[in-house]
């Protein structure tokens, strides 16, 4: 019985935490900072919410920030309107699955499954082609990155804990602003609903941010997208 435990430990290993710390270690195909220049990318998951999505893309229109925001693909179709305006505005639109489901539950077909619908989603609304994911909670089964291979997989320099039910508004700002650095990418999250978050927790969030935004440091910053944070040209 014991051999059986092990190996059962052993082969989930393999399928969830040796390929997650693999990815977010070791590939050259999942880009976790930009260049060595006066730019950070801020990033959004799991919206887009009807709520908070509007209140976070006023925000971030009133400091002139531009954004990258992965989107859930069901989320989208429920909400064709906030991606039109996310599109309008000028903020990159990646992928987070079609549902908010982790990759470790995911077997190959599935995995491939959630991109396609997600991406197509999103496509039908903005007409473009998706070309950024990020994989729900950062996690990666062993056939993630092949089946993602149409993307440009994004990770974080920093992930502060926006969602968490004891984090304060001043806290998250804190930690917004120990996360500054040039090339920097930064999760935060414009929806509550997601499993283990608290469902107030952006509009603490979006308050954060203008403290964030409107501090003197923050200024010598460019917030933009992560397109454009991997722009060699602007190198």
């Amino acid at each position: 019985m014991k051999i059986i435990v092990q190996t059962a430990l052993l082969l989930a290993a393999a399928w969830t935490i040796i390929p997650t710390a693999a990815a977010r270690t070791c590939s050259t195909h999942v880009k976790k900072r930009g260049y060595d220049r006066k730019q950070i990318a801020l990033t959004f998951d799991d919206g887009p919410d009807p709520v908070y999505t509007p209140l976070l893309l006023e925000t971030l229109q009133k400091y002139n920030v531009q954004a990258t925001f992965f989107i859930v693909g069901e989320k989208a179709e429920r909400h064709p309107d906030l991606i039109r305006r996310i599109q309008k505005e000028g903020h990159d639109i990646g992928i987070h699955n079609d549902r908010h489901i982790s990759n470790w539950l995911l077997s190959p077909s599935a995995m491939n499954h959630q991109l396609v619908r997600a991406a197509e989603r999103v496509s039908a609304i903005t007409g473009e082609r998706v070309t950024l994911y990020r994989p729900p909670w950062g996690h990666f089964n062993p056939v993630t990155l092949s089946k993602a291979k149409r993307f440009e997989t994004i990770m974080w320099t920093s992930i502060p804990g926006d969602w968490k039910k004891n984090m304060t508004t001043r806290r998250l700002a804190d930690k917004l602003r120990n996360a500054r650095s040039n090339g920097a990418i930064i999760t935060l999250h414009d929806s509550g609903n997601t499993l283990g978050a608290y469902k107030m927790a952006p509009r603490m969030m979006i308050e954060s941010l203008h403290l964030f935004l409107s501090d003197e440091d923050s200024r010598q910053y460019e917030f933009v997208t992560v397109t454009n944070l991997f722009n060699k040209q602007r190198a």
